[in-house]
């Protein structure tokens, strides 16, 4: 029974175990360490999860879904055809694909999953992760936050060096900036900041608009299809710009070509807002910590969209100091998560390793201020306290013959309760008690797991009403058991070859792309290599899946 790594990204997602004293990719069923985090229903009503479902998001969009851990924790819910997904369970059918690849992979049964999560991510967020993890049959007591994991890749690389870093985790959908601390093999995180809503994906936003201002298109005007195909070519066109000093961006539509050429320094005119975000959550990190740039013993670069040389010479920029990119961005998170399944593991080699870890966000309740007659935020555990904390404050009577009081649960920064995200409510009874006289204390604890406990005792301290204040986003066991029945009665395409689905959807996307002289011969070549899928022997289908891989790598309309 193995304990897996994984590291469930807003675009891939991958899984990676901590065996022979040393962190392993996990190769999914195509041979691939990167599973796209893209869910899809087939034509014949089955679902698709990957590299799969992701060719379909051009020519299937109705019936595809990506980018859905940007709303974990929310009440979004995704339209595949008929069926409805929430975010939870979206993430549950990735899940599923990657630990039945994992299991196939490793030989032998999974019993349990360290998965990462955006430090930014709040309680609803990591609750969410946890419940997709046992929506999809796997045991996740722990979830470890992104920086933390890049951590532990880049140090357990070089060896432990003590020294304060900064970790910049850039992925497709979400931004985290982490100080974290390494003294013999202790890992303390400092301070976490960062951006739930902003990643690679608002570069692919910024070329898609300036590509259809460029060429006077009307985004209303277009239909889903021919939206998802210019997105596509956007994407396509910022991963060029990581290695080509000028990438063109050509789209067929109706026949008709559109182009338009982009370099660099254009990408940063057009993307301005993007670098601003991006550097709000560096500024404020540093200023939680206490700490210049030259404090720190180097900047660690992790996400995919970190390769980007804009982004690193940006960082370089307003921190002055050349970030390092000697570990793989796109794997660096998964790493981290293998070594920490390690470390769950109780791996000999990896006994004095310690990490620590901290609340990300403040916690306190809504307090009404007699000075100003407004509700004002009260906070009792601050952002970035090392975990497990717990902290107690005092509250007074507002009116004289008072005789109950509401504590109303906030996480966030803002002084404004309704600003931040309320977690729970609780009304306790108290002896009638005078104005301005001590009512009722509430004690705040939250521990290692993201579990935050409220105590509130009255004044007579007779009374002590306590409660988990997940419950009220965590599903009973009643709906979860409903929920898996339902995801339960999902077919999926577990007996097709997934590599030839993968080839079909790729083909049917790159015609869609196509214009009418070159998309005969891609509808030829296709049904060619239907027709061996169904009638030829096992060695001619090998042959010519070889044959039409290669054929589709020519005719990629890049």
């Amino acid at each position: 029974m193995a304990i897996i790594g994984i590291d469930l990204g807003t675009t891939n997602s991958l899984a990676t175990i901590y065996k022979d004293d040393r962190v392993q990719l996990i190769r999914n069923t195509l041979g691939k360490a990167l599973t796209p985090s893209v869910v899809g229903i087939d034509d014949e009503g089955n679902v698709i999860v990957g590299d799969v479902a992701k060719e379909r998001l051009v020519t299937h969009p109705d019936l595809t879904a990506a980018e859905f851990k940007r709303t974990m924790g929310t009440d979004r819910e995704y339209s595949l055809g008929d069926k409805k997904f929430s975010s939870q369970q979206l993430s549950s059918i990735v899940l599923r694909k990657i630990v039945a690849d994992a299991k196939e992979f490793l030989g032998e049964e999974i019993e349990e999953a360290v998965i990462s999560v955006p430090a930014y991510f709040n309680d609803k967020m990591r609750i969410a992760t946890k419940q997709a993890a046992e929506l999809a049959g796997i045991k996740c007591e722990r979830l470890i936050n992104e920086p933390s994991a890049a951590a532990l890749a880049y140090l357990h690389e070089h060896e432990w060096k003590d020294g304060t870093y900064m970790v910049v985790d850039f992925g497709g959908g979400t931004l985290d900036v982490s100080i974290i601390d390494s003294f013999d093999s202790v890992m303390e995180i400092i301070a976490v900041a960062g951006n739930n809503q902003l990643g690679g994906k608002d570069f692919n936003e910024a070329i898609y608009k300036h590509f259809c201002a460029t060429n006077n298109l009307s985004e209303a005007a277009l239909t889903s299809e021919e939206r998802a195909i210019i997105y596509r070519m956007a994407e396509t066109t910022k991963i060029a710009l990581s290695t080509n000093p000028m990438a063109v961006m050509s789209v067929v539509l109706n026949d008709q070509k559109y182009s338009i050429a982009l370099d660099n320094n254009e990408l940063i005119k057009i993307s301005h807002d993007v670098f601003e975000k991006i550097y709000e959550p560096i500024r404020k990190v540093l200023k939680d910590s206490r700490l210049r740039p030259g404090d720190l013993e180097a900047i660690v670069l992790v996400g995919g969209s970190c390769k980007m040389p804009t982004v690193i010479s940006y960082i370089e920029k307003v921190t002055g100091i050349k970030p390092c990119t000697d570990i793989d961005p796109d794997t660096a998170i998964g790493f981290g998560a293998g070594i920490y399944s390690g470390i769950k593991s109780k791996n000999a080699k990896l006994k004095e390793v310690v990490m620590t870890d901290i609340c990300p966000f403040s916690l306190g309740t809504s307090m009404f201020d007699m000075k100003t007659d407004e509700h004002i935020m009260s906070f009792i555990i601050e952002r970035n306290s090392m975990l497990p904390c717990s902290n107690i404050r005092d509250y007074y009577a507002i009116k004289n013959n008072q005789t109950s009081v509401t504590f109303d649960i906030f996480q966030g920064e803002s002084i404004i309760p309704e600003n931040n995200i309320k977690l729970g409510s609780i009304t306790i009874k108290c002896p009638s008690t005078k104005k301005n006289d001590f009512i009722a204390s509430a004690r705040l604890t939250y521990d290692i797991n993201g579990i935050l406990i409220v105590d509130i005792t009255n004044a007579d301290k007779e009374t002590t009403t306590r409660m988990l204040l997940d419950n009220n986003v965590r599903l009973s066991p009643k709906d979860m058991e409903r929920i898996k029945a339902k995801l339960d009665q999902l077919r999926f395409n577990e007996e097709k070859d997934e590599e030839e689905e993968h080839l079909i959807s790729r083909a049917e996307r790159i015609i869609e792309e196509a214009l009418s002289y070159e998309r005969e011969m891609l509808i030829i070549a296709l049904r060619d290599f239907k027709a061996t899928m169904k009638y030829g022997n096992t060695v001619e289908k090998r042959k010519v899946k070889e044959q039409f891989s290669e054929f589709l790598d020519r005719n990629e309309f890049e």
